[in-house]
């Protein structure tokens, strides 16, 4: 019987694995860095046109489907932005027209 010499004899050791020191997940945490203020875009489906027209059948609906979404998404990340108070300054509506 032929032994694979990749196994090499049953009397080796094997490398014991290198301890890790615990980490206290419990400590106290470090400062929180400033809050850049958030900059809404102008074209939020600039990406997704970007890719071209999707390999699909109805590419046109396809493409307005994602772009509503995305376009969703980035007015409740406007409005959230808002609420919090890091929209930037040049993104507020005016008050009364």
């Amino acid at each position: 019987m032929n032994r694979n010499p990749r196994q090499g004899s049953g009397t080796q050791r094997r490398r014991q694995p290198a301890k890790r020191n615990p980490t206290d997940i419990w400590r106290e945490a470090g400062p929180l860095p400033d809050v850049d203020p958030v900059a809404s875009s102008n074209d939020p489906t600039a990406l997704l046109r970007s890719l071209g027209d999707p390999p699909l059948a109805d590419a046109e609906a396809v493409l307005i489907q994602y772009a509503t979404v995305i376009e969703r998404s980035a007015s409740i990340a406007a409005a959230l932005a808002l609420s919090a108070g890091v929209l930037a300054s040049d993104d507020l509506p005016p008050l009364m027209p």
